[in-house]
């Protein structure tokens, strides 16, 4: 950033606020297919949003009402993921090789801190409220599991998934199993 004296910025452009030249260099798709590319900004969105949900979930105060919409933001990508044909997917599919998105090192850390969150809070509130509060986290979470498992259903049908699992099966137990037990 550019500071002035007085601790007064000047002024910056949008695009080099956000960095965007490397931003929107970052899609790279591996064919012609136009549903890959819109397969990776996806994803991508995906994992920016994780980094936010573990920067929420690590600060000292949590924000249970903007993880819940982080949440519903990411449902909605699901929706857009779930307009691309099972041929589509086909074009591209064989590009990701054993990707998938069970490697997400960010999922896993983001999944990991909300089944830490129900304890870290409990002795912070009044557990009515707490309790509510997590409820709506929960579901918002289970909500885009599902959002997810259905797209996938979608789009590979009974096949494996590219990651070695049984696919949608495995995303199902996902689903199934509580957040918090």
């Amino acid at each position: 950033m550019r500071l002035l004296r007085h601790g007064v910025y000047t002024q910056m452009k949008y695009d080099e606020y956000l960095n965007l030249d490397t931003l929107l260099s970052l899609q790279k798709p591996h064919t012609d297919e136009t549903s890959e590319l819109m397969f990776i900004v996806a994803h991508q969105s995906s994992e920016l949003w994780f980094k936010v949900l573990i920067h929420e979930l690590n600060s000292d105060i949590v924000n249970l009402k903007r993880i819940i919409r982080i949440f519903n933001h990411l449902n909605a990508l699901w929706d857009i993921i779930a307009t691309m044909s099972c041929e589509d997917y086909e074009k591209f599919r064989n590009t990701l090789g054993t990707a998938s998105g069970k490697q997400s090192e960010q999922y896993i850390e983001m999944e990991r801190l909300l089944k830490e969150l129900r304890k870290s809070l409990a002795w912070k509130w009044q557990v009515c409220t707490e309790e509510e509060e997590l409820l709506d986290v929960e579901n918002a979470f289970k909500k885009w599991q599902f959002s997810h498992m259905k797209a996938v259903e979608r789009i590979i049908g009974n096949r494996p998934g590219t990651g070695g699992t049984s696919g949608v099966d495995y995303l199902k137990r996902a689903v199934n199993k509580p957040l918090w037990n």
